[in-house]
């Protein structure tokens, strides 16, 4: 049987695949949240960061995208609006 060889080039790509896909993985729990939420933007947005960040450095980048962008899409509202009929 033979060896398989790698160049270093070709290694560095497939490294780069993998951890690609797994901050797709990763990303698709903020996509979830969002499409539940109705806040598709945010959803895919987290998505995409998750899928950049596992490409660049792994779960390093993946995780902390995938968790600020659930963060930005369960959060309420940091304004309130109140109707008040009273107006002097």
């Amino acid at each position: 049987m033979d060896d398989i060889r790698l160049t270093s080039r070709e290694a560095y790509i497939y490294g780069t695949l993998v951890t690609a896909g797994v901050g797709f993985v990763i990303g698709l729990i903020p996509l979830v949240v969002g499409v539940v939420k109705k806040k598709l933007k945010l959803g895919v947005l987290g998505l995409v960061a998750s899928t950049v960040g596992g490409a660049l450095l792994g779960l390093i980048l993946a995780l902390p995208f995938a968790a600020i962008f659930v963060w930005l899409i369960v959060k309420q509202p940091s304004t309130t609006t109140t109707t008040s009929g009273d107006t002097a």
